[in-house]
């Protein structure tokens, strides 16, 4: 698991023609997506996790390098020996029922906050303007599901983790931060952007962008109790952005 600031972007390239390599994605966060999803490509924020699958039966003998941008992660390095190996990927592999919106008992509101000084600088972090000592706001009932709207004035890309939990992403969709920030008006830019088919099934972290709105359904299923909610960026959640929240049970 990614405990650094860094957001990889992951390309498996081919040495002797430089071409980016195919692979497939299988699982995330919290397992098997509902089909293997082709990629040559691929984005991972700290704290998120992906099961890829590479076929190296038609690079024998080469080298695949294993890139982040400009920076080497990897190398692989395939026998030129011939195996045999009658495995394939299946189409199908286990199914993810999308969570109705209308299944949701709460909508939250929930802004990521970022202060800077005079010259610019960001100074602190905070997960809806409070401090990790204030009073838990957030209290959902065990058994319900909620929505949770993440609202992200800054310039930054946050990866967002909820602890007991998994959720599905609902969508992303572009808003005018400063309209929010000084009216409360949430005045979005574009159409709501689905995710991706490789963050089509069960999370635990999402990557909330910058001046987006990012939406999880999450069912609060398990355990009564305390947990806490954070940015999975180290030097962030260390410098507040990280609040707790308590499950309690039905009344």
């Amino acid at each position: 698991m990614l405990r650094t600031p860094r957001f990889y972007h992951l390309s498996l390239v081919d040495k002797t023609s430089a071409n980016n390599a195919p692979f497939h994605q299988i699982g995330t966060d919290q397992g098997l997506l509902p089909a293997p999803v082709p990629l040559t490509s691929l984005e991972i924020a700290p704290g998120e996790r992906a099961d890829l699958v590479v076929d190296f039966s038609q690079h024998r003998g080469e080298q695949l390098i294993l890139k982040s941008d400009a920076f080497v992660v990897m190398q692989f390095r395939v026998s030129a020996a011939k195996v045999s190996d009658a495995s394939s990927l299946p189409s199908a592999l286990r199914p993810v029922t999308k969570i109705p919106e209308s299944q949701a008992v709460q909508t939250r509101l929930l802004t990521l906050d970022e202060y800077v000084n005079k010259s610019g600088n960001p100074v602190m972090l905070m997960l809806n303007a409070s401090h990790w000592s204030l009073p838990v706001t957030e209290k959902p009932v065990l058994g319900s599901t909620e929505i949770w709207t993440l609202i992200n004035p800054t310039n930054d890309s946050h990866p967002i983790h909820l602890h007991l939990v998994r959720f599905q992403i609902l969508d992303r969709q572009p808003y005018e931060p400063w309209l929010f920030q000084t009216k409360r008006q949430l005045h979005f830019l574009g159409p709501p952007q689905p995710p991706a088919p490789n963050e089509a099934g069960w999370k635990d972290t999402v990557r909330a962008d910058s001046r987006m709105v990012t939406r999880i359904i999450v069912p609060f299923t398990g355990y009564t109790g305390r947990y806490v909610w954070h940015c999975h960026i180290l030097e962030h959640e260390d410098n507040e952005m990280m609040r707790p929240y308590e499950v309690v049970a039905a009344p």
